[in-house]
């Protein structure tokens, strides 16, 4: 089984950990092409794209500025540790054990505009480009034509025989994998909240509990969609009923 989960706008690079080594991420090469058109752009343009207040726009235009693809540890952190929204949240990678943060680097991809696909332990700076975002560059209309066939190739190769795709991120960034093309079943993962009688998908809880399974699949090396059924964590119960093979439903 793999896991794949976006990234979050909040970053915390200060936040350190030994549990894993650092490494250089697969597509660095492209990550700094993606950076020397962005660097070109003024804070109006960013402000424009993004849909962001003018300190978000100068802020981001400056972090352009000073990325680079070789940073020093001063300057970056392993993405596990990286991202600090809500998903990263109900995740609490800080709080691991060093088995289950060997599970997630064997088994967890970041999907990122910048990026495009991110280990646990790939060394990133501060960032933002959403990957829905209308940036053109290079003949490319937006990242998704950029990043869909290099990202899902890549996947394809990391894919061992009868594996399938547990899908914790959003339609967003989703959207970067080709699911004509990659070589295992996305598994879809729905929570609902009742609210009188009725179920309800609530963005903020949604973003938890994705990274509540994850951390839940790490603590226990979960390898199959039987073994996601006994996700239970605050409150949260799997509905046999209404799930299927590729679409796995929980409520509370």
């Amino acid at each position: 089984m793999k896991i794949i989960v976006s990234p979050a706008k909040l970053m915390d690079i200060g936040r350190k950990s030994d549990l894993l080594p650092s490494t250089k991420p697969q597509f660095i090469r492209e990550a700094a092409e993606i950076n020397r058109h962005l660097r070109e752009k003024d804070p109006a343009f960013i402000k424009e794209l993004m849909q962001i207040s003018d300190r978000l726009a100068d802020e981001n235009w400056q972090r352009n500025q000073d990325w680079k693809p070789n940073p020093t540890a001063a300057e970056s952190t392993q993405a596990l540790f990286a991202f600090t929204g809500e998903v990263y949240r109900g995740l609490d990678a800080p709080s691991l054990n060093k088995n289950a943060a060997d599970y997630l680097q064997e088994n967890l991809r970041i999907l990122s505009g910048l990026y495009g696909m991110l280990k646990p332990s790939d060394r990133v700076m501060l960032y933002r480009l959403e990957m829905g975002r209308p940036f053109s560059f290079d003949g490319y209309k937006n990242l998704y034509a950029f990043w869909r066939d290099r990202v899902t190739d890549a996947f394809n190769r990391m894919l061992k025989k009868d594996e399938f795709v547990l899908h914790l991120a959003s339609t967003e960034y989703a959207k970067v994998l080709d699911r004509k093309k990659l070589k295992a079943p996305l598994v879809d993962v729905d929570f609902y909240e009742m609210k009188s009688g009725k179920a309800k998908t609530i963005v903020v809880y949604t973003k938890h509990a994705r990274g509540l399974l994850a951390r839940f699949c790490a603590e226990n090396q979960v390898q199959s969609r039987e073994e996601l059924k006994a996700f239970s964590e605050e409150g949260y119960l799997f509905d046999d009923e209404q799930s299927t093979e590729n679409r796995l439903i929980y409520r509370r």
